[in-house]
């Protein structure tokens, strides 16, 4: 029997059709009203090329020039990223909106082609279940198809990891800690992974990540200066608290897959809001520390870069559903790897040491969870941070699961 395999299979019809409804209704209106986060990317490159980017993180200045350019909106999407990315959006302003969105969505198209190719060799087991079964799980989880109606740039990351990733397999560390440095504009994600890599003690990985960001951070202050990056900084504490004035942006933290999210939602009507603050920080900084002890074995390996990414969700200080993008990585990872745990396939490696099947069915059916939990904002909008539950239990097994080593695995079907 092959209930993982047959169930993923099965499930792709309702994942396509709910991706389609999803285009059908949010499509035309992010085209033709701006109402979808690439509204802000757009002004903000705007801002810098026409010479406003010394008001770059003013909440009325976006709001004015969001209105200009894209069109007249209740409150401004605020630009909440360093001032260097900015200028990646700098020639999609001398497009007009809608032709600015759609060369957008092409772009993004070819970054995630980029990101599958790059990960294609990690795939081989999800082929043999179906020769495009790899291409579906890319198009067919959920967080990618809103990064992609969105405009967001949670895809420029996903092919960043992609890419240290690969460094990291070929030895190459300081490459990719450069890479994760490059992905700062969502630092929420690539601080996190730093510094488990730090206390890791994977200097090389920790040094090419203190370049990239050097060079990032220095690229961002010649933009705006530091009157408006001490600007850029109070608006990244105010995001989902009571610090927020009234033109920004309302984020309800109980949309957040992450710790933060789970504390707010289970105990945000119990306890004042400084208490819930305080919790999240010492929750989140007892878990990296927690995955940096109980992971000695994957320092060295390119596993540490699949839970480092996984951890930093779960830590992570602000996490919306399209930035749950980078999180397709560990998941095809970890379902390519154990996609047969619970069929008449058995996996050993060189040493013919059979590894714990139980905890290889339970990384498989975890990973393959996670594939479809983002689709509980339809169900569970109000309770959405409870799918940081099936993330740290996923967390826990990645830590446990994989082997030491890298050491190609042999897969033999038993008779009968």
């Amino acid at each position: 029997m092959r209930y993982l395999p047959d169930l993923l299979l099965g499930i792709l019809p309702i994942l396509i059709g709910i991706q389609l409804l999803g285009w059908i209704t949010f499509f035309p209106d992010a085209l033709h009203h701006g109402h979808s986060d690439f509204r802000q990317l757009y002004a903000a490159g705007y801002m810098v090329r026409t010479g406003h980017a010394g008001e770059l993180y003013d909440i009325r200045a976006q709001q004015q020039f969001q209105d200009v350019v894209v069109g007249n909106d209740e409150r401004a999407l605020p630009f909440i990223r360093p001032a260097y990315q900015a200028l990646l959006f700098v020639p999609f302003s001398l497009l007009s909106y809608r032709t600015a969105y759609l060369a957008f969505l092409a772009v993004n198209l070819v970054l995630l082609s980029m990101a599958f190719w790059i990960l294609r060799p990690n795939m081989s087991n999800i082929s043999r279940v179906w020769r495009f079964l790899p291409v579906f799980l890319f198009l067919v989880f959920y967080p990618i198809a809103l990064a992609l109606m969105q405009g967001q740039d949670s895809i420029l990351l996903l092919l960043l990891l992609a890419a240290a990733l690969v460094a990291l397999e070929q030895g190459q560390e300081r490459r990719a800690g450069i890479l994760i440095g490059l992905g700062l504009f969502k630092m929420q994600v690539a601080i996190p992974i730093a510094l488990l890599f730090l206390l890791w003690r994977r200097w090389r990985f920790f040094a090419g990540f203190a370049l990239s960001a050097c060079l990032v951070s220095l690229i961002s202050l010649c933009v705006v200066g530091f009157a408006q990056s001490a600007s850029y900084a109070r608006s990244l504490f105010s995001v989902g608290t009571g610090l927020a004035v009234a033109h920004q942006f309302p984020l309800r933290v109980s949309i957040m897959a992450n710790l933060r999210g789970l504390i707010f939602g289970l105990l945000g009507a119990r306890l004042p809001s400084v208490w819930i603050q305080a919790l999240t920080i010492v929750a989140s900084i007892f878990v990296l520390f927690w995955v940096a002890l109980a992971a000695p074995r994957k320092q060295k390996t390119p596993d540490g870069l699949v839970l480092a990414i996984t951890a930093s969700l779960v830590v992570s200080y602000y996490l919306f559903i399209h930035d749950l993008s980078v999180l397709l990585i560990p998941i095809v990872i970890t379902l390519d790897r154990f996609i047969f745990a619970d069929s008449n396939f058995i996996d050993r490696d060189v040493n013919n040491k059979t590894t714990n099947p139980a905890l290889n069915c339970a990384a498989a059916w975890t990973s393959a969870a996670l594939l479809v939990a983002p689709m509980c904002i339809f169900l569970i909008p109000d309770y959405f941070y409870l799918v940081s539950l099936p993330l740290c239990a996923f967390m826990v097994i990645l830590i446990r699961s994989f082997p030491r080593e890298q050491r190609p695995l042999i897969l033999r079907e038993i008779d009968g």
